[in-house]
């Protein structure tokens, strides 16, 4: 294994399947220029990180390092490509990249947390929820699993796949945070046909967000005299008794919880008994 101080050809590096954003295109974005222009000035970066993998591309601590191929980045990988764009021949270890050994599952959930700041600080809902979905497919723990490493609920982040189900027309309305996620969210569940989405959105834009909610409303009301499907829902109601005191103390803490969260009071409950779920589980076994 090299050690700190070693030059690596840059030709041992490549993007690992294990890095969350491996299929993402590079050089395209104004971000991806300017961490170019970057390279170009200085030598200064935060180092990369990779691992030996096979030709499979895994890896296991313990393996015979001859099988490996080369080195996968799984941490860094715009910094390792912005670099390489700049015709950086090798990376010395411990200044540009650390090389260590890690397991498919370790390397995986570096590469999560270390988007889960970019996932944060990006306010477009439409392209968090892309992400997610994007990182499912890698993920072999699912929903949950992504949840657990990023510390977001698992019901939070399914409410942002929810919304994937907009049509093109109401996806660009929510990226440009024309309408609130809690209105996206509300139409993504109308199931709403393609045509009848494409309205909403032209209401957007030619008549106002009061005008949109108010056709949101209308649809809703609609949808609710049909009544609940069934076979499809469970329905759990938790009734609050305004003679008892400590109770309604306790109703105002989750009313004030769930404005905080931007979610109606049965969704914080729902979320809330989500979250916690294992302990539940021990409890009862």
């Amino acid at each position: 294994m090299p050690k700190v101080g070693d030059k690596v050809s840059a030709d041992q590096f490549f993007i690992s399947k294990t890095n969350m954003r491996a299929d993402e295109p590079f050089g395209e974005t104004e971000e991806d220029q300017a961490l170019i222009g970057h390279f170009r000035r200085t030598d200064v970066v935060q180092p990369f990180k990779a691992r030996p993998e096979d030709k499979e591309g895994h890896w296991e601590p313990g393996m015979d390092l001859s099988l490996a191929v080369g080195y996968g980045v799984y941490v860094g990988g715009r910094r390792f490509r912005a670099m390489r764009e700049v015709g950086k021949k090798d990376f010395t270890v411990g200044q540009h990249c650390w090389i260590e050994e890690a397991s498919d599952g370790e390397a995986m959930e570096a590469s999560l947390k270390e988007n889960l700041e970019e996932f944060r600080s990006n306010p477009d809902p439409i392209t968090r929820a892309k992400a997610i979905n994007s990182y499912l497919s890698r993920l072999p723990t699912g929903l949950r699993g992504l949840g657990r490493a990023w510390g977001i609920a698992e019901s939070s982040l399914s409410e942002y796949l929810t919304i994937l189900r907009l049509n093109p027309a109401m996806q660009e309305v929510v990226q440009k945070r024309l309408i609130s996620f809690r209105d996206a969210l509300a139409t993504a569940r109308l199931g709403l046909g393609d045509e009848l989405q494409t309205k909403l959105a032209e209401i957007v834009h030619s008549q106002g967000v009061d005008a949109f909610k108010r056709e949101l409303a209308r649809l809703m009301a609609g949808k609710g005299k049909r009544g609940i499907p069934a076979g499809v829902y469970e329905i759990a109601r938790v009734i609050w008794d305004k003679r008892n005191r400590k109770e309604m103390g306790h109703l105002e803490t989750v009313t004030k919880a769930a404005e905080k969260r931007e979610m109606t009071v049965p969704e914080y409950i729902k979320d809330f008994i989500v979250r916690h779920i294992d302990e539940i589980e021990r409890e009862i076994a």
